[in-house]
């Protein structure tokens, strides 16, 4: 399964998360008619545009839903608007009290529009990978309480510190929610899904890490393996560091998605367990471009020439990122020769 060498006919797969909004000309175009993001994301007609915008202009191997992960606090019944050079705004929760908890099936009805977005990317994948995804719950937990982007998270942490039980209950109808939120994106055509887990790495202590973090991964993982055996799952635990490795000897995969510095252990649980790696470019070098840029592409293709390996960042595209950055990172995975 793994490769020591590749060649033309088996070049690496590349593309990026975010790949498809900030840094993108067309999208700002779109953006400038449309000023609420949640329009854009719930409707099909946009959405779709959206999401396949940077496959005409880089021809990257996998689309990705264009969407947001705060999709699921929104069916559950909190408000959630985006404020332009803000970011998220969400009135914040105490308990599952403020939320309207009703079956899970009227939840995901208020989705539907996201679903027929897949179904038309679907139509038009073509020869390219189609992602869905979905946050991870203690990430989505994070902004339900904090209400915002937070810098120093003390709300989130907090809350599960003293009011331990009322956030796992949380955590489960987020989890629930989140589950059949792929599994309809399965439905309408995804290939992959990706659990956005983006911030795991506010959790030092290891059981708050077990029970926030690895608990919630591992049951959407197993539900949606019994659901869709052949569908592709990715998860992203990023900034779990050292922790990462018993994320993943729990939660099961097809592909482990790496931010900056991972640890070499990892490398080693991969291969034996034949998990594909994804990443993990620096935003910040893509975005620096140069001499940098060129090296650091090097290297990463150096580093995981020995593995089942998806080009792609150790997290979301910077929206000044340069375009012709873009261009030339693809350029350089795609004719990258391997050598013994």
């Amino acid at each position: 399964m793994y490769n020591k060498t590749k060649n033309k006919e088996n070049v690496t797969p590349v593309w990026f998360m975010r790949q498809a909004g900030r840094y993108l000309p067309e999208y700002k175009l779109i953006r400038q008619r449309k000023k609420n993001f949640f329009d854009l994301c719930f409707s099909p007609r946009l959405a779709s545009e959206i999401s396949l915008q940077p496959i005409k202009r880089f021809n990257f191997d996998f689309i990705i839903l264009f969407s947001d992960i705060l999709v699921i606090p929104h069916c559950l019944g909190q408000k959630v608007e985006f404020k332009e050079n803000v970011g998220p705004l969400l009135n914040p929760i105490t308990s599952l009290k403020d939320l309207e908890i009703r079956k899970t099936s009227d939840h995901i009805s208020k989705l539907s529009p996201i679903f027929e977005t897949v179904m038309k990317l679907n139509d038009e994948k073509r020869d390219k990978k189609l992602i869905g995804f979905c946050g991870g719950a203690f990430t989505v937990l994070n902004y339900m309480i904090e209400g915002k982007s937070s810098k120093d998270h003390n709300l989130i942490k907090s809350y599960i510190s003293e009011k331990k039980q009322s956030a796992l209950d949380l955590i489960d109808v987020i989890v629930e929610v989140s589950i059949e939120y792929l599994k309809r994106q399965i439905q309408e055509g995804a290939d992959y899904i990706q659990v956005f887990e983006s911030w795991a790495g506010l959790l030092e202590d290891e059981e708050e890490y077990f029970n926030f973090i690895i608990k919630p991964n591992q049951r959407i993982s197993e539900e949606i393996r019994k659901f869709s055996p052949k569908t592709k799952i990715i998860h992203f635990p990023r900034g779990s560091k050292q922790k990462i490795v018993e994320f993943i000897r729990n939660v099961k995969c097809d592909v482990l998605s790496l931010d900056r510095d991972p640890p070499e252990e990892i490398f080693t649980i991969c291969k034996e367990n034949q998990l594909s790696l994804q990443g993990n470019l620096d935003p910040e070098i893509l975005k620096s471009g140069g001499k940098k840029l060129i090296n650091e592409v090097h290297k990463i293709m150096r580093k995981f020439r020995n593995y089942n390996h998806i080009f792609n960042l150790s997290h979301g595209i910077l929206p000044t990122t340069p375009i012709e950055n873009v261009e030339k990172t693809i350029n350089l995975v795609r004719n990258y020769e391997f050598t013994e």
